[in-house]
Formats: C-alpha cells, sequence, structure tokens
C-alpha cells in the first residue's frame, strides 16, 4: 500500500534540490513536477459536467480520483511517493479526503529573491529570443500579476493553505534547506512521522532539459553538486525591489498562528 505526501510552494525556492535529496531514501520516490494536480482537476470537472453526476456520489469520487493516482504511479515500487505541484496547498481539503494521514512539505523563499533568481536565468538564456518589447520590469509584472503570474499564483494558494489546514503543512525556508540542510531534513522526517534517513548532501546534480526547454529558460531545474548557501548578487532595479519587497506573509504571521514553521 503506497502513502502519498506532497510538495508545494514557492517557484525558484528550493521544491527541484529538495525532492533530489528526498529521493535519496530508498523507500521514497520523489520527481519535480507531475501532472497530477491537472488530471484531478480535469475529471472532477468531466464528472460534474456529465450526465451521470447525480449517481457519482463522494464515495465514487473519492475512489476514481485515487484509482488516478495508484495508477499513474502504478510502477513505482517503492512505499511513499512525493507528488509535487505547486497548487496542492489549495487542495489540502481534497487531498486529505483521498489520504486522511497526509501532509505538505512547502518551499518558500522571499519574493524579491525568486524575482532576482529568474533574472538570472535570464542572463544565462540571453541567446534565445524573446518579444522585442520585453524587459525586466515586464517579466517581473508578469510573474506578479493577479491571478495569473507564475508567483502570484503561487503566494495565492499557499496563503490559502495557511489558512484552512496550517498543521498539515510545513514551511521550509530555502536559506534554511541550503546552510543547513541535515536540521530541516530532520525537521521533516519528524513532521512526517517517519524514521531518518541518513542523506548525503553531495554529488546531487540534476537537470531537466527537456522539461526547462519547455519554459524557454534552461536551467529551470538544474541544481548543483552540492547544497551549498550561495545567493546571487541582486541585479533587479531599486524599484523593483521597493515594490515586492517584504510580501512574505507567513513570516509575518509566524508568532500569531499554530502554523507548523520550519
Amino acid at each position: 500500500m503506497k502513502e502519498f505526501y506532497f510538495i508545494s510552494g514557492l517557484p525558484r525556492s528550493g521544491s527541484t534540490l529538495l525532492s533530489t535529496i528526498l529521493k535519496q531514501n530508498p523507500e521514497f520516490y520523489a520527481d519535480i513536477h507531475t501532472p497530477m494536480d491537472l488530471f484531478i482537476d480535469r475529471t472532477l470537472h468531466i464528472i460534474d459536467n456529465s450526465e451521470s453526476k447525480n449517481v457519482i456520489d463522494k464515495e465514487h469520487r473519492k475512489n476514481i480520483l485515487n484509482g488516478i493516482f495508484d495508477g499513474y504511479y502504478k510502477h513505482v515500487d517503492k512505499p511513499v511517493i512525493f507528488d509535487t505541484s505547486r497548487t496542492w496547498t489549495k487542495k489540502v481539503d481534497l487531498l486529505k479526503c483521498l489520504f486522511p494521514y497526509t501532509k505538505i512539505i512547502c518551499t518558500v523563499r522571499d519574493v524579491v529573491s525568486i524575482l532576482n533568481s529568474f533574472e538570472v536565468l535570464e542572463g544565462k538564456n540571453c541567446l534565445t529570443a524573446r518579444d522585442i518589447d520585453d524587459n525586466v520590469f515586464f517579466r517581473c509584472q508578469k510573474y506578479m500579476e493577479e491571478y495569473e503570474g507564475v508567483i502570484s499564483k503561487a503566494l495565492v494558494s499557499l496563503e490559502q493553505g495557511l489558512s484552512s489546514n496550517p498543521s498539515l503543512i510545513k514551511l521550509i525556508e530555502y536559506e534554511d534547506l541550503c546552510k543547513n540542510p541535515e536540521k530541516v531534513l530532520r525537521e521533516i522526517y519528524s513532521f512526517l512521522n517517519k524514521p531518518y534517513y541518513n542523506h548525503s548532501f553531495k554529488n546531487l546534480e540534476y537537470s531537466n532539459k527537456k522539461f526547462d526547454m519547455k519554459t524557454t529558460l534552461d536551467g529551470l531545474h538544474t541544481i548543483k553538486s552540492e547544497v551549498i548557501y550561495n545567493p546571487p548578487k541582486c541585479i533587479l532595479p531599486e524599484s523593483i525591489v521597493e515594490e515586492y519587497k517584504d510580501m512574505e506573509f507567513w513570516r509575518r504571521n509566524k508568532n500569531k498562528t499554530d502554523f507548523s514553521y520550519s
């Protein structure tokens, strides 16, 4: 019987690094991203727009959705599976319904550093064609566009999850993961009630060029061989830094809630 847990959070905040470390454990399976969230959404949409929706009760729905997870991971012979998507934090109630024991690990990072990380990648991909009007202001605005931007959507999803099911979410700060990976991993294992596995934080190289090229940002999911904290120099204009600083709501609320923080 497989157990399903979930990795979510903000872009450019260490989820690929975390997955790469976790799957060293011979009992664990983890990948950088799967289409499972899309499969679940589309399946529920089909059910609710079908003529048979009135005969498909809650138990039927649970069985169908559980069957999708079981079918997708049928080839995996490991007992613990981590599925990754930034949307899982807004679907905690659904995940809890399907897997009552489950928990979600969320990687987070300050918004300015996320934007800066994207811009560093843009510089490394400078020979890739861009729109004639493309520039750092346009790109940051697009990342932060309300309800549509890759960062803003992840922030909204994270805030929803923390508001509704804080005890099921473990926040992992990117800086903490890089500076003290063993401490963070031990906290994750404790959160999941799993025996600790002695991980190596060297020889971790991972890349997925095929996936990254679909985003036109080569290196989006490339990690270095050793876990170290070496943040790039900030290359963002000062006006962008001022506009998007201090957006980390989970830090402001840290002493006012019972959120499960790292």
